[in-house]
């Protein structure tokens, strides 16, 4: 290895110990002029930290641009006495991304990383009693799997025929769930599918579980709302929708004839939705009360629903270029110096993340190895509808490279 890649590579490694918080005394000498810039590929919504270095900025305050396409940002922070900066981002838009030092911070240069969209989940909300020939609301929930930021866009409801029913455009109901309400006047029996349409490349489309509600002609007091699919462990929206003409009031739930949410008001569309978290798998019986405010009104819904076990783990597999696939439990050896590009998959078809600690750095999906120690290395999915986030832990030992014989 040539004196200036070592040199590098020894950098490389004393910013990953500055942003671990470890001191430099036990860490290798840094050339003086070395400068970089590096983070993994990343996922929408998901904060990232992006490791720097450039002497000639100590105890200064760096800018570091973030641009893809016609989107750009940048944030500050200040550098140390060594030269090593930190800064946590979170992207907002998938694609490439390119990351570098501005203005005085010129000098760090730039990576380009790719971002990938954000997965989503989509429920409809559907009463399980309808009134024909009148206005209906039906709730649709998008969330998304992971990160901090809720999903934007539109939602269309379809039947059976895939015949446009209604649509709407989602606000964000907190946290990473948007809803929208969609007023849609059944004429007759349908089946009822909701689907997510993104307003920008940050997040996936979904389309939920279709539902199949009763009908009648007779005006409807108060329906349950609930997803298609109920799973143990994952807390879910339930709800109540009034029928067309029914006042404002409040309602009350209950699982299996014990109360699980106490009184709600309505909103404006008179739909209540609270959140609630299933305990116990198998078939099972919701209820609502409802009363209206004036006392005009009062009226029952029940159903009966098969909750469905807890969710299973998504599966990661991870594969060092030219390798075999890593085992969590086993050991992993590699030698100083050395770099692989990781390759990751994961069985809900989701983006694996990497992070990693340690005498190690990712910049994209290549991984250097830039020390003698241990790393720790971990690959995050967000999971899907039907499987549960997973972070993967691989412990690598970093072993000297072997030494070459003297001529």
């Amino acid at each position: 290895m040539s004196a200036v890649r070592r040199s590098r590579l020894l950098a490389l490694f004393s910013s990953v110990l500055l942003a671990l918080g470890v001191g430099l005394a036990s860490a290798p000498a840094a050339s003086a002029n070395t400068t970089f810039i590096a983070t993994p590929d990343g996922m929408v919504g998901m904060e990232q930290e992006i490791v720097f270095r450039d002497p000639g900025l100590a105890g200064q305050v760096a800018t570091i641009g973030f641009v893809s396409g016609a989107i750009s940002n940048a944030g500050q922070t200040t550098v140390n006495a060594q030269g090593y900066g930190s800064l946590a981002w979170t992207p907002t838009s998938a694609g490439a991304w390119t990351i570098s030092g501005l203005g005085s911070a010129a000098s760090i240069g730039s990576t380009t990383i790719n971002v990938s969209p954000m997965p989503t989940v989509t429920n409809a909300l559907v009463p399980n009693l309808i009134q024909t020939g009148v206005a209906n609301n039906v709730t649709v929930a998008v969330t998304a799997l992971d990160g901090i930021i809720a999903p934007t866009g539109t939602v269309v409801l379809r039947n059976q025929n895939q015949n446009v029913l209604g649509s709407a455009t989602l606000a964000s109901a907190g946290g990473t769930t948007a809803t929208a309400n969609v007023t849609w006047t059944p004429s007759g029996s349908e089946t009822v599918t909701a689907s997510y349409l993104p307003s920008s490349s940050a997040f996936t489309a979904s389309t939920g579980q279709s539902t199949q509600p009763r009908y009648t002609s007779d005006v409807v007091t108060v329906a349950l709302r609930f997803p298609p699919v109920l799973y143990v462990g994952t807390p879910t929206i339930i709800g109540a929708q009034t029928g067309n003409g029914v006042p404002a009031g409040s309602a009350s739930f209950f699982f299996d004839s014990q109360g699980i949410i106490g009184s709600t008001p309505t909103d404006s569309t008179g739909g209540i939705s609270a959140i609630w978290t299933p305990t116990s798998a198998g078939v099972h019986t919701i209820s609502t009360e409802f009363s209206s405010s004036n006392g005009a009104f009062s009226g029952t819904s029940s159903q009966s629903v098969n909750i469905q076990p807890a969710k299973a783990k998504d599966s990661i597999t991870v594969t060092p270029a030219g390798g075999a696939p890593w085992n969590p439990g086993l050991p992993i050896s590699l030698q100083a110096g050395s770099t692989s590009t990781l390759t990751a998959t994961a069985a809900s078809g989701a983006t694996v993340v990497f992070g990693e600690t340690g005498p190690c750095v990712i910049n994209g999906s290549v991984l250097t190895v830039l020390s003698v120690g241990q790393c720790t290395v971990t690959a995050t999915s967000p999971g899907s509808a039907s499987l549960t986030p997973v972070t993967d832990t691989y412990v690598v030992t970093v072993t000297k490279p072997p030494r070459r014989a003297r001529r």
